[in-house]
């Protein structure tokens, strides 16, 4: 059951990242870095970033790199963002189906999925910034 409360809200705060975004004609300052866990990219997952007024994630790629994008442009209006680095949303049934072993991502530790708690932040300018992140346990 727990599973699929943290699904369920893995997606309401998706679509709350997803609706946020930057004012039209606002400056973006690129973003990008790599994720790595003990040296080794990580290459599923997801980096958040959360500034005022701002919720925005980015995927990692197979290569652990990620790029924010938003339908506006490329980057971040320039700013501090606290950072985390969170698990991929897992697509489970919610009731009726087979049980679903859901992943736990041990190379994503608990406290880097909290802004609050990943001791990660980032300051944003018009120029770009670059973040990399190499986890450890």
């Amino acid at each position: 059951m727990n599973h699929r409360i943290a699904a369920l809200a893995a997606l309401v705060l998706l679509a709350a990242v997803v609706s946020a975004g930057c004012k039209k004609g606002e400056t973006l300052g690129t973003v990008t870095g790599n994720v790595t866990f003990q040296g080794k990219p990580v290459t599923e997952g997801m980096v958040m970033f959360v500034g005022p007024g701002v919720h925005m994630t980015a995927k990692l790629d197979a290569q652990g790199h990620y790029e924010v994008k938003q339908a506006k442009g490329a980057g971040l209006p320039p700013g501090s963002y606290q950072v985390s680095v969170n698990p991929p949303v897992i697509d489970a049934p919610m009731a009726g189906g087979p049980p679903v072993k859901i992943p736990t991502f041990p190379n994503i530790p608990l406290r880097y999925r909290d802004p609050k708690t990943s001791g990660q932040t980032l300051t944003v300018t018009e120029k770009g910034s670059t973040l990399d992140i190499d986890m450890k346990p």
